[in-house]
């Protein structure tokens, strides 16, 4: 139950962070993508199950609060969760460098799928240019933060593993 509400409220501040602050601290409308971090970080340390379901509650959120059309979004973040998740086997919480990789490449994955589904079948096809200035910047941009946000990510699931295991005994 702990564990629940706590993550609810990690997808809301993440929400929140994304949608007010980031758009302040944007460079040429560019800004860091908060919640491929916590989707990549939850799939990765907790599971396929647990990613899946962050990737569909954060996605809703943007769906209904910017989409166009409800579950692209929802969606997109889910098959992320998964995709992340299926890394836990490889989780040690030492190693900085597999989940860094992993959110960097969910990034540029999730903006290419979203440039194939937004803007290549309505004929825009300036793959390139969208590529050098908006995909690769928001990648580097998110990677920077994410230097930041998974170390905390990180010491919550440590810290709530802790719990669990301690109420369990």
């Amino acid at each position: 139950m702990k564990r629940n509400i706590i993550s609810a409220f990690l997808i809301l501040l993440c929400f929140i962070l994304q949608s007010s602050v980031l758009p302040a601290i944007a460079f040429n409308g560019i800004k860091p993508n908060l919640l491929i971090i916590l989707i990549a970080a939850y799939g990765f340390m907790n599971g396929e199950k647990n990613g899946m379901l962050i990737g569909f509650f954060c996605g809703l959120l943007a769906d209904i609060f910017s989409g166009d059309v409800i579950g692209l979004y929802a969606l997109l973040y889910m098959l992320t969760g998964y995709v992340n998740g299926t890394f836990q086997r490889m989780f040690y919480p030492e190693d900085i460098k597999l989940p860094l990789i992993l959110i960097l490449v969910s990034d540029i994955g999730y903006n290419f799928v979203c440039y194939c589904l937004l803007f290549l079948l309505r004929g825009r096809l300036e793959l390139g240019y969208y590529f050098l200035h908006v995909i690769l910047p928001e990648a580097v941009y998110t990677i920077v933060i994410a230097f930041a946000v998974y170390p905390l990510l990180l010491l919550i699931h440590k810290k709530l593993e802790a719990a669990e295991k301690r109420s369990m005994e």
